[in-house]
C-alpha cells in the first residue's frame, strides 16, 4: 500500500486536514452532537484494530503463513454548525517478515459543508454507488485494494480525491455531481508475466452525475460516469515476433447506469444495470473501442426470525472478446494469457450469487455462507464466515476463501488465493 506521506496527490487533502485541526481548537467549547457518528464536537477517534493469521495472501503467489496487524482509525469532529472534518486512516502490516515494515493509507481526508439542501465535500472520500448486493456495475469511482487481508470486503475500498456536490430536490430526490482525480485498483501481481508494459496513471479529470430518489415504495437512481477503468486493459503487441509483449493502458469509460430497490412482502428486490463505451488511446490498439453491458437482479428475505437468504443473477455482454482458437501453439497461448490478464473468458458470461446467514446466542454468534457461481466458465468461489462477539468491544472472525475452476475461467485464475484466516478485533 502506498504511504500517504509520499503520495503527491495528497497535498490538497493534507492541507484540508491542517485546516480542520486548527479549526478543531475553536470547536472545543461546543457540546453539540455529531448526528453521523453519534459523538459530540469533542469526539475522539473511533474504529477497530485487529491481529490475524492467514494461510495465504491475496497476491496470487505461492507464499504461505501470513500474520497481519491492521488498525482502522476514524475521526468525525464538527468544526462549526454546518462544517465537519472527516478522516479515515488504515495502518498496519500484512506480513511481519516484510522488509518495508508497517504501511499506511489515508482512505479519507475531507471537509464536509452541509446546509441540508446543499452538501459540499472536498478532499479524499469514499464514493460507493449502486443498490445491488456487492456486485455493482454503477460503482465506478472508488478504487479497491484486492490484495488487502481483511474479512470485510468493504475495507478494501480506498478513497479518491474529489469534489462532491449534492443538491436536494425536496425530501425524496437529490442530484449529486462529482469531479475526481483518477486512482487505480491495487491488483494481485503474483502470476503476471515478465513481458508486461504498464502505463502511467491518467491525469485527465473524471466526473459523474446521479439523480437519486428514495420514496413511494421504490428507491432508484440514474447515473452517468465519464472517467477511466480502474484496472489496466492489456493488448498483445506482436511487432517483434521473437519478443511479444502485453502492453497496457487505462480505458476511457463513458457509462450510463441505474439501480432500484423495493420491498414486496417479506422480500426486498434489487436490480442494477450499466452500459459502457470503453476507448483505448493507444494508436495500435485493436479494437480501440468496445462496449460492455452488465446486469444484476435479485432479492433477499428474512425468515425464522434470525436467518436471511440472498440470491442474485448477474450477466455481462461484451463485443470484443477474442476466442483463443486454432491448434495449440504460441499464438493460442498468448491469446489465453491476454484473456487471463483482462479477466475475460467469453463474449457473454452469466452467474449466480447467494448468501445464507444466521444470528445465534442473542446475536453474539453469526455465521454466513456465501458463494459466487460462474455458470459460463464453470468456476466458483465459496466463502464461509463465522463471527463471535465476546462483548461489545472484542470480536473473533474466522473463515475461508475457496476458489475453484479451470485456468481459463474467472475464479479458476484465482486458485492461488484460496485461504483460511482467523482474526481477533478490538472495537473502540
Amino acid at each position: 500500500m502506498n504511504s500517504f506521506k509520499t503520495e503527491p496527490r495528497c497535498a490538497l487533502t493534507l492541507a484540508l486536514l491542517m485546516t480542520g485541526l486548527m479549526g478543531g481548537a475553536q470547536a472545543q467549547t461546543s457540546t453539540g452532537v455529531d448526528s453521523a457518528s453519534g459523538q459530540g464536537a469533542l469526539s475522539l477517534p473511533f474504529g477497530e484494530c485487529g491481529v490475524g493469521y492467514w494461510s495465504s495472501n491475496r497476491n496470487l503467489d505461492d507464499k504461505t503463513e501470513f500474520g497481519s496487524v491492521q488498525c482502522q482509525l476514524n475521526w468525525r469532529p464538527k468544526l462549526g454548525e454546518d462544517l465537519r472534518l472527516g478522516v479515515s486512516l488504515r495502518v498496519g502490516s500484512q506480513d511481519e517478515r516484510a522488509s518495508d515494515g508497517a504501511s499506511q493509507r489515508l482512505r479519507e481526508g475531507y471537509l464536509d459543508f452541509d446546509t441540508g439542501a446543499l452538501s459540499v465535500r472536498l478532499g479524499r472520500q469514499l464514493l460507493a454507488w449502486g443498490r445491488a448486493d456487492r456486485i455493482n456495475p454503477t460503482d465506478s469511482l472508488s478504487p479497491r485494494d484486492f490484495t488487502l487481508l481483511t474479512p470485510d470486503d468493504e475495507l478494501q475500498r480506498n478513497g479518491i480525491d474529489a469534489l462532491k456536490l449534492r443538491f436536494a430536490l425536496g425530501t425524496a430526490t437529490s442530484v449529486t455531481g462529482v469531479a475526481a482525480q483518477f486512482s487505480p485498483h491495487v491488483t494481485p501481481q503474483g502470476v503476471n508475466p515478465s513481458n508486461l508494459v504498464k502505463p502511467d496513471n491518467p491525469t485527465a479529470p473524471e466526473w459523474a452525475l446521479k439523480l437519486d430518489h428514495s420514496s413511494g415504495g421504490v428507491d432508484w437512481s440514474i447515473s452517468y460516469f465519464d472517467g477511466f477503468e480502474r484496472s489496466i486493459r492489456y493488448q498483445l503487441d506482436g511487432r517483434n515476433p521473437r519478443l511479444p509483449v502485453f502492453r497496457g493502458d487505462f480505458e476511457r469509460v463513458q457509462k450510463i447506469g441505474g439501480d432500484f430497490a423495493t420491498a414486496q412482502g417479506a422480500w426486498t428486490w434489487r436490480g442494477e444495470f450499466a452500459h459502457s463505451k470503453l476507448t483505448l488511446g493507444c494508436t495500435l490498439c485493436v479494437p480501440a473501442e468496445r462496449t460492455l453491458t452488465s446486469l444484476v437482479f435479485g432479492g433477499d428475505v428474512d425468515f425464522l426470525e434470525t436467518m436471511n437468504f440472498n440470491m442474485q443473477l448477474f450477466a455481462n455482454w461484451r463485443d470484443s472478446f477474442v476466442e483463443p482458437n486454432g491448434p495449440p501453439g504460441l499464438q493460442q497461448s498468448l491469446t489465453q494469457g491476454l484473456n487471463r490478464l483482462n479477466s475475460e473468458f467469453a463474449g457473454r458470461d452469466v452467474g449466480l450469487t447467494f448468501r445464507l446467514s444466521d444470528r445465534l446466542l442473542n446475536d453474539r454468534l453469526k455465521w454466513e455462507l456465501g458463494a459466487v457461481l460462474d455458470l459460463t466458465g464453470q468456476s466458483s468461489v465459496i466463502r464461509p464466515r463465522l463471527t463471535y462477539s465476546f462483548n461489545d468491544k472484542l470480536r473473533l472472525n474466522a473463515g475461508f476463501d475457496i476458489f475453484d475452476g479451470p485456468s481459463q475461467a474467472y475464479f479458476g485464475t484465482l486458485n492461488k488465493n484460496t485461504l483460511a484466516f482467523v482474526t481477533l478485533n478490538w472495537v473502540f
